[in-house]
C-alpha cells in the first residue's frame, strides 16, 4: 500500500515474508501492483529451477534473478567462472522452457581483470543469451569501477531489468557487499553515480523494468527525494 501510493505500479519480489505465494499474490492485486521478477538464491535453483519457477509463477512474476556466485574470496575468482556460466546455462534452460527468463544480479565482484576484459566479460561470453539475461544494478556497477553506459551500450539486450540507486560521495570503492555500510545509499542525484545517462542508456539499450532500490535504514525519506529527482528529470 505504502509503494502504490508513492505511484509505483510494478515490483520485485524476493522474500515474501511468511506468506504463501497466494496470500503474497493478493497482497499486490489489492494494491494494484504486479510483481514482474522475483529473486531467487543460488542454493534454491540449484537445488531445483523448476520448483523456483513454480513459485515466480504463483506472484505472477516472468523474470527470476539470482545474484552472488558462490566464491571463496571478496571477489569472484576466475576459476569461478566457467562452473557458473554452466549452471546459469543448464538454469537458464528449464525456466525458459517454463515460459521464464533467468537474470544474474551484478554486485560489484566480478570485475577482475581477465582475458576477455574483465571476469564479467568472461560471464556473458560463456552464458547463452536465449537463456540467460542480466540485471544491471548500477550503484554495484559503479563501486565495481565500471560505467554503466558502456555496459549497456557493449552488451544491447543481455540487461532486461535495472536496479538504480545511488552511492555516498566518499565511499570507497572496489571491495564488497559486505563492505558497504546501509547509510551508504544515498538519494537518486546525490551520491557519485550518473544516474540519468545510465537511465537513458538503458531506454536505449534494452531494458525493459526499472526498479528503485532503497537499501538506507531510513528508507522512507530517501524515497521521496529519489521520486523527486525522477519527477524532475521527466519534466
Amino acid at each position: 500500500a505504502l509503494i502504490a501510493r508513492r505511484g509505483f505500479r510494478k515490483a520485485e519480489a524476493g522474500d515474501l515474508y511468511g506468506r504463501t505465494t497466494a496470500d503474497f499474490l493478493k497482497l499486490l492485486r489489492d494494491n494494484g501492483l504486479q510483481a514482474v521478477s522475483m529473486g531467487a538464491s543460488w542454493d534454491d535453483l540449484k537445488k531445483d529451477a523448476a520448483a523456483v519457477a513454480a513459485r515466480a509463477g504463483a506472484i505472477g512474476a516472468s523474470y527470476v534473478v539470482c545474484s552472488t556466485i558462490p566464491h571463496s574470496a571478496k571477489h569472484l575468482a576466475e576459476a569461478d567462472v566457467p562452473p557458473a556460466a554452466e549452471a546459469l546455462n543448464s538454469w537458464g534452460r528449464t525456466l525458459s522452457g517454463l515460459g521464464f527468463t533467468l537474470c544474474y544480479h551484478t554486485h560489484g565482484t566480478e570485475f577482475d581483470p581477465s582475458p576477455d576484459g574483465t571476469r564479467f566479460d568472461t560471464l556473458l561470453k560463456l552464458t547463452n543469451p536465449e537463456f540467460v539475461a542480466y540485471e544491471m544494478d548500477i550503484f554495484w556497477i559503479v563501486y565495481g569501477f565500471q560505467d554503466p553506459v558502456a555496459l549497456l551500450a557493449r552488451y544491447p539486450g543481455r540487461f532486461p531489468l535495472m536496479h538504480i540507486k545511488d552511492i555516498r560521495k566518499g565511499t570507497k570503492l572496489g571491495g564488497s557487499p559486505a563492505d558497504v555500510l546501509e547509510e551508504e545509499s544515498v538519494p537518486l542525484g546525490t551520491g557519485i553515480v550518473a544516474v540519468e545517462p545510465a537511465l537513458i542508456a538503458g531506454q536505449q539499450h534494452g531494458v525493459r523494468h526499472f526498479f528503485l532500490e532503497e537499501e538506507a535504514v531510513q528508507a522512507l525519506p530517501q524515497i521521496r527525494k529519489s521520486l523527486q529527482y525522477l519527477k524532475r528529470l521527466r519534466a
